[in-house]
């Protein structure tokens, strides 16, 4: 029995075969829903995948926050960096970061990114 839990533990263990990417846009609050929309048009474009997003507003700002989590092969790097430049661009734009899993391992171990 507890070999086949093991078993069933380790079959529920996701695998992932494309690199993850956290886009994270800062904008006015009221421009979020906007903002959002286009991103996931131009994600969708891409052929880029969201997997989770998380949206988070500021009582004491007008700003809000949405970051979103999606699958980023290899190939597509180039076209969501020009994503984010001309996010980077609205005026209701406040600050967009982006990072990925490769750029994570490389800090932690030490390694480069493309390694």
């Amino acid at each position: 029995m507890r070999a086949f839990q093991t078993f069933q533990a380790f079959q529920s263990q996701p695998t992932r075969t494309t690199p993850v990417s956290h886009l994270t846009i800062v904008c006015l609050a009221e421009a979020l829903g906007a903002l959002r929309k286009q991103m996931f048009i131009d994600l969708t474009a891409l052929g880029l995948r969201a997997t989770h997003v998380s949206i988070t507003r500021w009582s004491d700002r007008d700003e809000a926050s949405a970051t979103v989590t999606l699958d980023c092969p290899q190939g597509s790097r180039a076209s969501l960096t020009s994503l984010v430049m001309r996010l980077s661009g609205e005026c209701s734009v406040r600050r967009v970061f982006w990072s990925d899993d490769a750029a994570r391992r490389a800090a932690t171990t030490g390694m480069p990114a493309h390694a």
